[in-house]
Protein backbone atom coordinates (compact mmCIF):
# COMPACT_ATOMS: atom_id res chain seq x y z
CA UNK A 1 0.00 0.00 0.00
CA UNK A 2 1.09 3.53 -0.97
CA UNK A 3 0.56 6.04 1.35
CA UNK A 4 1.15 9.52 0.29
CA UNK A 5 1.92 12.71 2.97
CA UNK A 6 0.90 15.83 2.18
CA UNK A 7 0.64 19.28 3.97
CA UNK A 8 -1.25 22.03 3.74
CA UNK A 9 -1.75 25.22 5.28
CA UNK A 10 -5.67 24.24 5.59
CA UNK A 11 -7.35 21.16 5.41
CA UNK A 12 -9.94 22.09 2.49
CA UNK A 13 -6.18 22.89 0.54
CA UNK A 14 -5.18 19.43 2.08
CA UNK A 15 -7.90 17.38 0.68
CA UNK A 16 -8.01 19.50 -3.12
CA UNK A 17 -4.09 17.97 -3.26
CA UNK A 18 -5.12 14.59 -2.64
CA UNK A 19 -7.89 14.58 -4.67
CA UNK A 20 -5.49 16.24 -7.56
CA UNK A 21 -2.26 13.70 -6.83
CA UNK A 22 -4.97 10.53 -6.32
CA UNK A 23 -7.84 10.89 -7.64
CA UNK A 24 -11.46 11.63 -6.48
CA UNK A 25 -11.59 8.01 -4.82
CA UNK A 26 -8.71 8.64 -2.36
CA UNK A 27 -9.03 7.82 1.20
CA UNK A 28 -7.49 9.69 3.61
CA UNK A 29 -6.04 7.61 6.49
CA UNK A 30 -5.29 10.49 9.14
CA UNK A 31 -4.56 14.22 9.71
CA UNK A 32 -2.58 15.84 12.48
CA UNK A 33 -1.59 19.55 13.39
CA UNK A 34 2.03 20.21 11.36
CA UNK A 35 3.91 23.23 11.89
CA UNK A 36 2.44 24.71 8.57
CA UNK A 37 -0.86 23.66 9.12
CA UNK A 38 -2.09 20.30 8.70
CA UNK A 39 -1.03 16.90 7.68
CA UNK A 40 -2.61 14.23 5.74
CA UNK A 41 -1.52 10.41 4.96
CA UNK A 42 -3.77 9.43 2.01
CA UNK A 43 -3.74 6.75 -0.33
CA UNK A 44 -5.24 5.59 -3.25
CA UNK A 45 -8.48 3.64 -3.04
CA UNK A 46 -6.85 0.55 -5.30
CA UNK A 47 -4.37 0.72 -3.48
CA UNK A 48 -5.96 0.35 -0.14
CA UNK A 49 -7.63 -2.43 -1.44
CA UNK A 50 -5.54 -4.67 -2.86
CA UNK A 51 -2.07 -4.11 -1.37
CA UNK A 52 0.71 -6.52 -2.49
CA UNK A 53 3.84 -7.85 -0.86
CA UNK A 54 6.25 -6.03 -1.78
CA UNK A 55 4.25 -2.35 -1.05
CA UNK A 56 3.78 -3.62 3.01
CA UNK A 57 7.67 -4.45 2.97
CA UNK A 58 8.48 -1.00 1.67
CA UNK A 59 6.27 0.73 3.47
CA UNK A 60 6.63 -0.86 6.57
CA UNK A 61 7.73 2.36 8.59
CA UNK A 62 4.12 4.19 7.08
CA UNK A 63 1.93 1.30 8.05
CA UNK A 64 3.10 1.10 11.63
CA UNK A 65 3.07 5.15 11.85
CA UNK A 66 -0.86 5.05 10.37
CA UNK A 67 -1.39 2.33 12.97
CA UNK A 68 -0.09 4.95 15.70
CA UNK A 69 -2.34 7.52 14.33
CA UNK A 70 -5.28 5.04 14.21
CA UNK A 71 -4.67 4.28 18.29
CA UNK A 72 -4.34 7.57 18.88
CA UNK A 73 -7.26 8.93 17.30
CA UNK A 74 -9.01 5.78 19.22
CA UNK A 75 -7.61 6.65 22.48
CA UNK A 76 -9.23 10.21 22.37
CA UNK A 77 -12.32 9.11 20.62
CA UNK A 78 -12.72 6.30 23.76
CA UNK A 79 -11.95 9.51 26.05
CA UNK A 80 -14.61 11.81 24.81
CA UNK A 81 -17.27 8.89 24.80
CA UNK A 82 -16.56 8.39 28.18
CA UNK A 83 -16.73 12.01 29.24
CA UNK A 84 -20.33 11.99 27.05
CA UNK A 85 -21.21 8.70 28.89
CA UNK A 86 -20.24 10.06 32.71
CA UNK A 87 -22.37 13.17 31.70
CA UNK A 88 -25.37 10.95 30.69
CA UNK A 89 -25.02 8.84 33.86
CA UNK A 90 -24.89 12.06 36.27
CA UNK A 91 -28.36 12.93 34.43
CA UNK A 92 -29.62 9.52 34.51
CA UNK A 93 -28.66 8.54 37.73
CA UNK A 94 -27.54 11.20 40.03
CA UNK A 95 -27.00 8.77 43.24
CA UNK A 96 -24.55 6.36 41.76
CA UNK A 97 -22.43 9.37 40.46
CA UNK A 98 -22.44 10.90 43.83
CA UNK A 99 -21.25 7.07 45.38
CA UNK A 100 -18.49 7.39 42.69
CA UNK A 101 -17.52 10.91 43.84
CA UNK A 102 -17.77 10.40 47.10
CA UNK A 103 -15.36 7.37 47.22
CA UNK A 104 -12.87 8.51 44.50
CA UNK A 105 -12.67 11.84 46.97
CA UNK A 106 -11.92 9.78 49.89
CA UNK A 107 -9.23 7.88 48.07
CA UNK A 108 -10.98 4.82 47.97
CA UNK A 109 -10.12 2.95 44.36
CA UNK A 110 -12.01 2.39 41.45
CA UNK A 111 -13.12 -1.41 41.82
CA UNK A 112 -14.30 -1.05 44.90
CA UNK A 113 -16.51 2.03 44.40
CA UNK A 114 -17.72 0.73 41.40
CA UNK A 115 -18.82 -2.19 42.83
CA UNK A 116 -20.82 -0.46 45.78
CA UNK A 117 -22.09 2.26 43.83
CA UNK A 118 -23.47 -0.96 41.04
CA UNK A 119 -25.46 -2.27 44.70
CA UNK A 120 -27.23 1.55 45.75
CA UNK A 121 -30.43 0.95 46.05
CA UNK A 122 -32.60 2.72 43.97
CA UNK A 123 -35.08 5.52 45.04
CA UNK A 124 -32.74 7.26 47.43
CA UNK A 125 -32.63 10.89 47.82
CA UNK A 126 -29.40 12.56 48.44
CA UNK A 127 -28.99 12.10 52.84
CA UNK A 128 -30.40 8.44 52.03
CA UNK A 129 -27.30 8.24 49.72
CA UNK A 130 -24.36 9.28 52.04
CA UNK A 131 -26.24 7.24 54.69
CA UNK A 132 -25.92 3.81 52.57
CA UNK A 133 -22.82 4.76 52.03
CA UNK A 134 -21.22 5.11 55.27
CA UNK A 135 -23.43 1.84 56.72
CA UNK A 136 -22.59 -0.35 53.63
CA UNK A 137 -18.17 0.80 54.47
CA UNK A 138 -19.16 0.14 58.14
CA UNK A 139 -20.41 -3.45 57.22
CA UNK A 140 -17.91 -4.11 55.31
CA UNK A 141 -14.76 -3.40 57.21
CA UNK A 142 -13.55 -6.00 59.16
CA UNK A 143 -11.76 -5.96 62.33
CA UNK A 144 -11.48 -8.22 65.17
CA UNK A 145 -13.77 -8.47 67.86
CA UNK A 146 -13.64 -7.04 71.97
CA UNK A 147 -13.51 -10.43 72.74
CA UNK A 148 -10.99 -11.78 70.66
CA UNK A 149 -8.61 -9.20 71.94
CA UNK A 150 -5.16 -10.17 70.43
CA UNK A 151 -2.73 -9.15 74.03
CA UNK A 152 -5.92 -10.94 76.19
CA UNK A 153 -5.54 -13.95 74.70
CA UNK A 154 -1.35 -14.02 74.51
CA UNK A 155 0.63 -16.31 72.03
CA UNK A 156 3.64 -15.26 69.81
CA UNK A 157 3.30 -13.15 66.98
CA UNK A 158 5.80 -11.84 65.04
CA UNK A 159 5.85 -8.00 63.38
CA UNK A 160 6.16 -8.07 59.83
CA UNK A 161 5.68 -4.91 57.26
CA UNK A 162 7.76 -2.68 54.87
CA UNK A 163 10.48 -0.65 56.22
CA UNK A 164 9.78 2.25 58.06
CA UNK A 165 6.06 1.25 58.59
CA UNK A 166 6.57 1.58 62.49
CA UNK A 167 7.01 -2.02 63.54
CA UNK A 168 9.75 -1.22 66.51
CA UNK A 169 7.55 1.38 67.75
CA UNK A 170 3.99 -0.07 67.35
CA UNK A 171 5.94 -3.85 69.21
CA UNK A 172 7.00 -1.54 72.26
CA UNK A 173 3.30 -0.18 72.13
CA UNK A 174 1.44 -3.59 72.49
CA UNK A 175 4.37 -5.07 74.82
CA UNK A 176 3.05 -1.68 76.96
CA UNK A 177 0.30 -2.84 77.11
CA UNK A 178 0.42 -6.35 77.58
CA UNK A 179 1.95 -5.94 80.58
CA UNK A 180 -0.93 -4.38 82.12
CA UNK A 181 -2.57 -7.64 81.35
CA UNK A 182 -0.04 -10.10 81.99
CA UNK A 183 2.72 -8.17 84.30
CA UNK A 184 6.31 -8.14 83.34
CA UNK A 185 7.05 -11.70 83.72
CA UNK A 186 4.42 -12.79 80.93
CA UNK A 187 5.79 -11.30 77.80
CA UNK A 188 8.72 -11.31 76.24
CA UNK A 189 10.70 -9.46 73.15
CA UNK A 190 12.41 -10.41 70.19
CA UNK A 191 14.85 -8.75 68.53
CA UNK A 192 14.46 -10.13 64.83
CA UNK A 193 16.26 -7.58 62.81
CA UNK A 194 19.82 -8.37 61.97
CA UNK A 195 19.71 -5.52 59.52
CA UNK A 196 18.76 -2.08 60.32
CA UNK A 197 21.61 -0.19 62.95
CA UNK A 198 20.34 0.40 65.96
CA UNK A 199 17.27 -1.45 65.74
CA UNK A 200 18.09 -3.65 69.42
CA UNK A 201 19.30 -1.23 70.96
CA UNK A 202 15.62 0.65 70.15
CA UNK A 203 14.12 -2.62 71.89
CA UNK A 204 16.70 -2.57 73.86
CA UNK A 205 15.55 0.92 75.85
CA UNK A 206 11.94 -0.31 75.61
CA UNK A 207 12.26 -3.47 77.02
CA UNK A 208 14.18 -2.15 80.31
CA UNK A 209 11.27 0.15 80.83
CA UNK A 210 8.97 -2.24 80.79
CA UNK A 211 11.22 -4.92 82.84
CA UNK A 212 10.12 -7.36 79.92
CA UNK A 213 13.07 -9.97 79.01
CA UNK A 214 14.48 -9.47 75.39
CA UNK A 215 16.07 -11.98 73.47
CA UNK A 216 17.89 -12.03 70.17
CA UNK A 217 17.51 -14.04 66.72
CA UNK A 218 19.58 -13.67 63.72
CA UNK A 219 17.50 -15.64 61.61
CA UNK A 220 14.65 -18.04 61.43
CA UNK A 221 16.76 -20.97 62.68
CA UNK A 222 17.70 -18.81 65.57
CA UNK A 223 14.22 -18.06 66.10
CA UNK A 224 13.01 -21.79 66.24
CA UNK A 225 15.44 -22.90 68.70
CA UNK A 226 14.61 -19.92 71.06
CA UNK A 227 10.97 -20.43 71.28
CA UNK A 228 10.43 -22.97 73.22
CA UNK A 229 12.78 -21.88 75.91
CA UNK A 230 10.01 -18.64 75.92
CA UNK A 231 7.08 -21.05 76.43
CA UNK A 232 6.84 -20.08 79.88
CA UNK A 233 5.59 -16.54 78.46
CA UNK A 234 2.01 -15.61 77.91
CA UNK A 235 3.11 -12.94 74.83
CA UNK A 236 6.00 -13.31 73.00
CA UNK A 237 6.28 -10.52 70.61
CA UNK A 238 8.90 -10.40 67.61
CA UNK A 239 10.43 -7.71 66.02
CA UNK A 240 11.10 -8.43 62.17
CA UNK A 241 13.21 -6.53 59.09
CA UNK A 242 11.46 -4.13 57.64
CA UNK A 243 11.64 -5.22 53.49
CA UNK A 244 10.26 -3.29 50.42
CA UNK A 245 7.17 -6.00 49.82
CA UNK A 246 9.30 -6.53 46.43
CA UNK A 247 12.63 -7.67 48.22
CA UNK A 248 13.02 -11.60 47.74
CA UNK A 249 13.85 -11.98 51.10
CA UNK A 250 10.59 -10.79 52.27
CA UNK A 251 9.49 -13.98 51.16
CA UNK A 252 11.34 -15.94 54.31
CA UNK A 253 8.54 -14.46 57.22
CA UNK A 254 6.34 -17.21 55.33
CA UNK A 255 8.34 -19.40 57.12
CA UNK A 256 7.65 -18.00 60.68
CA UNK A 257 4.00 -20.19 60.14
CA UNK A 258 5.72 -23.72 60.45
CA UNK A 259 7.07 -22.68 63.61
CA UNK A 260 4.15 -21.91 65.09
CA UNK A 261 4.51 -18.00 65.13
CA UNK A 262 1.33 -16.06 63.87
CA UNK A 263 2.37 -12.87 61.77
CA UNK A 264 0.48 -9.16 62.19
CA UNK A 265 0.87 -6.96 59.26
CA UNK A 266 2.00 -3.57 60.14
CA UNK A 267 0.88 -1.26 57.33
CA UNK A 268 1.15 2.26 57.22
CA UNK A 269 -1.84 4.41 56.41
CA UNK A 270 0.09 7.51 55.53
CA UNK A 271 1.55 5.90 52.20
CA UNK A 272 0.41 6.66 48.50
CA UNK A 273 -2.76 3.52 47.81
CA UNK A 274 -0.47 1.87 45.56
CA UNK A 275 1.89 1.39 48.26
CA UNK A 276 -0.55 -0.03 50.57
CA UNK A 277 -1.92 -2.69 48.03
CA UNK A 278 1.53 -4.26 47.46
CA UNK A 279 2.13 -3.83 51.48
CA UNK A 280 -0.89 -5.53 52.19
CA UNK A 281 -0.35 -8.09 49.21
CA UNK A 282 2.46 -8.74 50.25
CA UNK A 283 2.88 -8.83 54.35
CA UNK A 284 -0.96 -9.09 54.72
CA UNK A 285 -1.60 -13.05 52.84
CA UNK A 286 -1.60 -15.57 55.51
CA UNK A 287 -1.66 -12.82 58.52
CA UNK A 288 -3.88 -13.24 61.71
CA UNK A 289 -4.25 -9.39 61.55
CA UNK A 290 -3.46 -6.03 60.46
CA UNK A 291 -2.26 -3.51 62.66
CA UNK A 292 -2.70 0.21 60.56
CA UNK A 293 -0.18 2.84 61.65
CA UNK A 294 0.30 6.66 61.37
CA UNK A 295 -3.10 7.81 61.33
CA UNK A 296 -1.69 10.67 62.87
CA UNK A 297 0.05 11.41 59.49
CA UNK A 298 -2.75 10.93 57.36
CA UNK A 299 -5.49 12.89 56.07
CA UNK A 300 -7.27 10.82 53.96
CA UNK A 301 -7.97 6.70 55.39
CA UNK A 302 -9.60 5.79 51.65
CA UNK A 303 -7.26 3.68 50.54
CA UNK A 304 -6.50 2.17 53.37
CA UNK A 305 -9.71 1.06 54.31
CA UNK A 306 -10.34 -0.12 50.77
CA UNK A 307 -7.59 -2.70 50.98
CA UNK A 308 -8.71 -4.12 54.12
CA UNK A 309 -11.89 -4.35 53.09
CA UNK A 310 -10.94 -6.34 49.74
CA UNK A 311 -8.51 -8.21 50.97
CA UNK A 312 -10.61 -9.20 53.81
CA UNK A 313 -8.12 -8.30 56.43
CA UNK A 314 -9.53 -7.84 59.41
CA UNK A 315 -7.92 -4.84 61.83
CA UNK A 316 -6.53 -5.42 65.01
CA UNK A 317 -4.75 -2.37 66.48
CA UNK A 318 -4.45 1.22 64.83
CA UNK A 319 -1.80 3.88 65.95
CA UNK A 320 -1.04 7.48 65.71
CA UNK A 321 1.60 9.07 67.43
CA UNK A 322 5.12 8.34 69.46
CA UNK A 323 3.34 7.87 73.04
CA UNK A 324 3.94 4.68 74.22
CA UNK A 325 1.29 2.88 75.04
CA UNK A 326 -1.29 5.78 74.80
CA UNK A 327 -1.31 5.90 70.90
CA UNK A 328 -2.50 2.20 70.54
CA UNK A 329 -6.08 1.96 69.87
CA UNK A 330 -8.77 -0.54 69.23
CA UNK A 331 -10.30 -0.04 66.13
CA UNK A 332 -13.68 1.43 65.12
CA UNK A 333 -15.01 1.17 62.07
CA UNK A 334 -17.47 3.87 62.27
CA UNK A 335 -15.11 6.06 63.17
CA UNK A 336 -12.17 5.08 60.61
CA UNK A 337 -15.25 5.08 58.17
CA UNK A 338 -16.26 8.91 58.78
CA UNK A 339 -12.93 9.82 58.92
CA UNK A 340 -12.22 8.71 55.33
CA UNK A 341 -15.21 10.39 54.16
CA UNK A 342 -14.20 13.67 55.18
CA UNK A 343 -11.21 13.51 53.98
CA UNK A 344 -12.93 13.73 50.50
CA UNK A 345 -14.19 16.94 51.81
CA UNK A 346 -10.53 18.15 52.12
CA UNK A 347 -9.69 21.39 49.82
CA UNK A 348 -6.43 20.45 48.46
CA UNK A 349 -4.67 20.74 45.02
CA UNK A 350 -5.18 17.61 44.28
CA UNK A 351 -8.91 17.19 44.68
CA UNK A 352 -10.89 16.84 41.35
CA UNK A 353 -12.82 19.71 40.12
CA UNK A 354 -16.13 19.37 38.70
CA UNK A 355 -14.93 19.85 34.81
CA UNK A 356 -11.93 17.43 35.58
CA UNK A 357 -14.34 14.34 36.44
CA UNK A 358 -15.00 13.58 32.90
CA UNK A 359 -11.53 13.49 32.08
CA UNK A 360 -11.42 11.24 34.98
CA UNK A 361 -14.02 9.10 33.25
CA UNK A 362 -12.02 9.20 30.37
CA UNK A 363 -8.84 8.03 31.86
CA UNK A 364 -10.82 5.12 34.16
CA UNK A 365 -12.22 3.85 31.00
CA UNK A 366 -9.49 3.74 29.26
CA UNK A 367 -7.40 1.72 31.85
CA UNK A 368 -9.94 -0.75 32.20
CA UNK A 369 -9.94 -1.41 27.80
CA UNK A 370 -6.37 -2.33 28.69
CA UNK A 371 -6.76 -4.54 31.73
CA UNK A 372 -9.36 -6.18 29.46
CA UNK A 373 -7.07 -6.29 26.43
CA UNK A 374 -4.48 -8.19 28.94
CA UNK A 375 -6.86 -10.49 30.45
Amino acid sequence: MSVQTFVATTAREGLARVRQALGDDAVVLSTRPHPQGVELLASAYAELAAPDAADLATEGASGSRILNELSRLRGLLQNQLAGFAWGSARRRDPRRVMVLQSMFAAGFGSTLARTLAARLPRGLDDDATQRWLRQVLIRNLPCVAAQDELLDAGGCYALVGSTGSGKTTTLAKLAARAVEHHGSEGVALVAADPYRVGAHAQLAVYAELLGVALHLAGDPDELANLLPRLSAHTLVLIDTAGFAPSDPRSRAFDRLDAIGVQRLAVVAASQQGAAIEQAMARFGRGAKACILTKLDETPQLGAALDSLIRHRLALAYVTGGQRVPEDLHRPSAAYLVDRALKGGRLATPYALEAEDWPLFAGVEAERDERAAMRG
